[in-house]
């Protein structure tokens, strides 16, 4: 039990120098932080008494109250850390044997994929222009652009850095309005997807990436020339494909 302090026959207002002086903090009034500080003496000290385990041995002079040197506050509770937002993190490092990617190479790459993008939303866009007979080969070419998007969405995520997101929309040279204006625009979308791949196979020094950067050249100045001859554009291969 602990003792109890001797009371004062005439007790005096408190100062700031003596040993029951009023006790200060420096933390914000605001603050949720446990406070750490010892109990302080005077009236205050039964309160902090009472609290003192039964384990700690108390003085034998009655009229001083035996305290504890410190107290230990519970520890706070460790912050919980809100889960990130979709998409507004990085997929983080390079998988295990994979270089850092150079900063020039990822740039092309990216460009690359947001002509996969465009291209993509170019042919979802003049479906409803073409004829039967021309439907089958957009939806071909479709379907090849959707492959090579994903596959480049997962190079670029294997090497830790994050996917450009497609655009809602894509500004065009022309509006679509018949089946001529339709396949002007597919022309004209596997002619800028052709020029992003040349640019990543010039960029490049990898082996895996220069062959996807050649395949995707060479299928989009291929699909390109088949437009071209449907829509009966001279010449129909460009001198130097993938070059403006």
């Amino acid at each position: 039990m602990s003792p109890t302090p001797t009371p004062s026959p005439s007790p005096s207002p408190r100062s700031g120098s003596g040993s029951g002086g009023s006790r200060s903090s420096s933390r914000p009034s605001g603050s949720t932080s446990p406070s750490s500080s010892a109990p302080g003496s005077g009236s205050d000290a039964q309160d902090d008494a009472s609290s003192v385990p039964s384990s700690v041995p108390s003085s034998g002079d009655a009229s001083s109250p035996a305290t504890p040197t410190e107290v230990s506050a519970p520890p706070a509770p460790p912050p919980v850390n809100p889960e990130p937002a979709p998409f507004s993190e990085p997929p983080g490092k390079p998988k295990d044997g994979q270089p850092a990617p150079d900063p020039i190479t990822a740039s092309a790459v990216q460009t690359a994929l947001g002509a996969e993008y465009a291209a993509v939303w170019c042919y979802g866009l003049v479906e409803a222009f073409l004829p039967e007979t021309l439907d089958k080969h957009a939806r071909e070419d479709l379907t090849a652009h959707r492959v090579r998007r994903d596959a480049t969405i997962r190079v670029l995520t294997d090497s830790g850095v994050r996917p450009a997101p497609a655009e809602p929309a894509y500004r065009i040279p022309a509006p679509v309005t018949d089946q001529t204006s339709a396949m002007r625009l597919v022309v004209t979308a596997e002619s800028d997807t052709a020029a992003a791949w040349r640019s990543v196979l010039e960029r490049c020094d990898d082996q895996g990436l220069r062959r996807m950067a050649l395949d995707g050249l060479t299928d989009a100045a291929v699909r390109g020339a088949r437009w071209s001859e449907q829509l009966g554009a001279k010449p129909i291969v460009p001198v130097f494909p993938g070059r403006a």
